[in-house]
């Protein structure tokens, strides 16, 4: 009988202390506030906060609102790793202690990251014609833009549109200004050198040429 009643005023004196202990407890969690700018100290909102302990595994995440701000209340005491990071700035790091319930204020300003441009340089072919006259190079490319007047002297319209000092003359043929027939050229590395005053038969579809 006097153990029983000798345990439970054990038990009644510990409860006692409970809520003295919890109190005091409470009572010395910190706050950690700030505010994150910009190296002009404009604010940045939405930019992300953390602290951690490594030693306590105690870790808290938060964002800055609109005016920059960010507050981490009921931190236990302790010594905590702040970090700042923020798209288009480098992060920023700072220790920060709690030792109190007075709140901790911090600043931090965060630099605008450099933007890094690689460029690549190789080497490569020179690629120098050496043909020593005038001339004019068509590829299907050009060919397709150009607005042909008939099928059958398609041919024609493309050298009188395409090459430089050539017209094209009443019957549709192309013709050289300073002379009258006497044209060169080449269709696929293929020199054609006829009479173009008349037509024979239908030109080469130009459908069919790759390069003149």
């Amino acid at each position: 009988m006097n153990r029983t009643v000798y345990t439970l005023l054990m038990v009644l004196t510990i409860l006692s202390y409970l809520p003295k202990t919890f109190g005091q407890s409470l009572g010395n969690a910190g706050t950690i506030e700030g505010t994150v700018t910009d190296p002009t100290g404009g604010v940045i909102n939405g930019a992300n906060v953390d602290i951690q302990n490594s030693i306590t595994g105690f870790k808290r995440e938060t964002t800055t609102d609109d005016s920059g701000n960010f507050r981490f209340t009921n931190i236990p005491p302790n010594p905590y790793h702040l970090h700042v990071s923020a798209t288009g700035f480098n992060g920023a790091h700072q220790d920060v202690a709690v030792r109190s319930s007075v709140p901790v204020n911090v600043r931090i300003s965060l630099e605008i990251k450099a933007v890094n441009i690689e460029i690549n340089v190789e080497a490569t072919e020179v690629a120098v014609e050496n043909i020593p006259m005038a001339h004019t190079d068509v590829d299907q490319s050009l060919i397709s833009k150009l607005l042909v007047s008939s099928p059958g002297s398609a041919l024609s319209d493309v050298v009188a549109l395409s090459a430089p000092g050539v017209a094209a003359d009443s019957n549709g043929f192309f013709h050289p200004l300073g002379d009258r027939a006497q044209t060169s050229f080449s269709i696929d590395n293929q020199p054609i050198s006829d009479q173009q005053s008349k037509a024979f038969s239908t030109q080469i579809p130009v459908n069919a040429i790759q390069s003149m």
